[in-house]
């Protein structure tokens, strides 16, 4: 039950009621057995690090005034006058303070390095589905973004065969069809002549023209379409749709 109860409290929160539970120790500490020398409020700069680390540097600054209030009210609790007290009040204020601010500071840039991070790392893994040279999808990228998609809108699926050997006139192909394809569109290969489209396009007859425009691009291409969910709702089906199409429509010439 505690267990379950913890999971559903979030780190920061975690770390908030932590400190608080170190702010009060440390008071009923410096209270009871608070005299100079012994260091007693030392402890509340474990406090101010789980504050500052949990909330940023402004809820660090803000654990530092806390701490010094709390050892304020301690030494009046032992007889002192806050005029006494004022000079090593403020050397506390300052030291608390710095703390605070420097851990929620350095806390709070962490976490945005991590942030970065994920997202340089979501970036290699998108381009490590691309095929280095040709700038492609290779045909686990094309899986993947057919997956995507399957939650989404209706799209369409294009498969065709290119007359291009070279690697260089195949890059050429690529470009060619890249630039005739709308934004949303993205190209791949899924063989050493073949190529694969996924497209936002809703109906078969838009297929087939985007088909046509394609194969008008790239002389001696041959496209065929299948679109999601009409023809499967997976990328092997898809895929396997779209061949079969194209094999019919290079038999009928």
């Amino acid at each position: 039950m505690v267990g379950e109860l913890l999971e559903r409290v979030s780190v920061p929160r975690r770390l908030e009621a932590t400190a608080l539970l170190v702010y009060a120790v440390i008071f009923v500490l410096l209270v009871a057995f608070g005299r100079p020398g012994l260091g007693i409020s030392q402890g509340f700069y474990l406090a101010i690090v789980l504050v500052g680390v949990a909330g940023g540097p402004l809820n660090g600054v803000a654990a530092g005034v806390l701490a010094t209030l709390l050892c304020a009210i301690a030494g009046v609790a032992h007889g002192h006058t806050p005029l006494e007290s004022a000079e090593p009040l403020g050397i506390r204020l300052a030291a608390f303070t710095t703390a605070g601010l420097a851990v929620g500071y350095f806390a709070r840039r962490g976490r945005q390095m991590l942030a970065e991070s994920f997202h340089v790392l979501d970036e290699v893994l998108r381009l490590a589905r691309r095929e280095v040279g040709m700038g492609a999808l290779t045909a686990e990228g094309i899986s993947a973004r057919i997956a995507e998609r399957a939650n989404g809108s209706p799209f369409a699926v294009l498969v065709g065969e290119t007359a291009p050997s070279s690697d260089a006139a195949l890059r050429d192909a690529l470009r060619r069809i890249a630039f005739a394809l709308d934004g949303e569109s993205e190209v791949g290969r899924v063989g050493p002549r073949r190529l694969a489209v996924v497209t936002s396009s809703r109906t078969p007859e838009d297929a087939c023209d985007i088909a046509g425009e394609l194969e008008r691009t790239l002389a001696g291409s041959t496209f065929g379409w299948a679109l999601h969910p009409q023809d499967g709702d997976e990328p092997l089906s898809l895929v396997g749709a779209a061949s079969e199409r194209l094999q019919a429509r290079r038999a009928a010439g």
